[in-house]
């Protein structure tokens, strides 16, 4: 005579039937969280400077999202800073390196030199996604570009300074580098302006090669020539707020970017002050994205940037 174990969840049957449903339940779970989990996405950003205003900022930006998102979509960011500022021999190594470690994604401010770019193509072709951050590339296929619409920057800095010099001036401009599109694109906007105030002249335009001690030369020299001086990057108006406490003569005011320290103090009259938290946050996001979705939100995603004066300063976030 057999004995009927089925009817108990304590015999035999019973033990067996619970003990096969707690591990198909353990396994669906396990199968589950490896299908919901994302490919790793290894993610190479190369950022030009360790500056305290500007690509720290974005630097900021990219750590807050990753810390937000990383996780979620596996996305793996290292950041490489070259030793020497702008460096592009130094940036295109660190570019090689990260190539041939064949990493899913580069990050980069774009740049003119012929051999950054050849090794971008060769990233591309190895189907690296290429992300220019800040200043795009000159008729390079980059897959997205993160940034301020420069031109349009640049505009709002010579409606800005048209209004504040009454319509005459004689200004002088500094600049960066040549090659750098961003800048160029600053500098068509800007004189598109001017050309329509008869009063205002440019004087000239000038390369301080993002160093600090070249532009105070020229900060100098260039009063000879001019009553209004232009940065059309962070380089100048920073260095100005860390040399001088408040207003200086040697120029009826000065304008720029970024420098919204010197704003505060009012050594700058005024700054257009990118969003550049903003550019780093948005770089991770859209990572993202493509990591859910297969594709970004755009080719071309442009960030805020804001018109900030002393008068103004706390109705514009830092």
């Amino acid at each position: 005579m057999f004995r009927d174990y089925r009817r108990g969840s304590g015999g035999p049957v019973g033990l067996l039937t619970l003990t096969f449903l707690l591990a198909a339940i353990l396994l669906s779970g396990c199968g589950g969280m490896e299908e919901a989990l994302y490919p790793v996405t290894r993610v190479s950003v190369i950022l030009p400077h360790n500056d305290d205003g500007y690509w720290s900022l974005i630097r900021e930006g990219i750590e807050e999202a990753e810390t937000e998102l990383g996780e979620s979509y596996n996305i793996d960011i290292q950041i490489s800073i070259p030793q020497l500022n702008y460096n592009i021999s130094q940036m295109t190594d660190i570019l090689k390196q990260q190539v041939a470690a064949r990493v899913d994604v580069i990050v980069i401010q774009g740049n003119e030199d012929e051999t950054f770019r050849q090794v971008l193509l060769e990233a591309q072709n190895q189907g690296i996604q290429i992300i220019c951050v800040d200043t795009a590339i000159r008729d390079f296929p980059c897959n997205l570009y993160i940034g301020t619409d420069n031109y349009e920057a640049g505009r709002m800095l010579g409606e800005n300074l048209a209004r504040l010099a009454g319509g005459t001036a004689r200004a002088a401009v500094v600049t960066g580098e040549p090659g750098y599109l961003n800048l160029e694109q600053r500098l068509e906007g800007f004189r598109d302006v001017i050309a329509g105030y008869p009063g205002i002249e440019i004087t000239s335009v000038n390369y301080s090669h993002y160093d600090g001690l070249t532009f105070m030369n020229q900060y100098h020299s260039l009063s000879d020539e001019a009553d209004i001086l232009v940065c059309l990057e962070g380089t100048g108006g920073q260095t100005l707020s860390h040399a001088f406490t408040g207003p200086d003569t040697e120029y009826r005011f000065v304008v720029g970017f970024d420098a919204y320290t010197g704003v505060e103090s009012r050594v700058l009259a005024g700054v257009v002050k990118q969003d550049t938290n903003q550019m780093g946050r948005r770089i991770v996001e859209e990572i993202a994205n493509y990591v859910s979705e297969g594709s970004y939100t755009g080719g071309v995603i442009y960030t805020d940037c804001h018109w900030l004066s002393a008068d103004h300063y706390d109705e514009v976030s830092r």
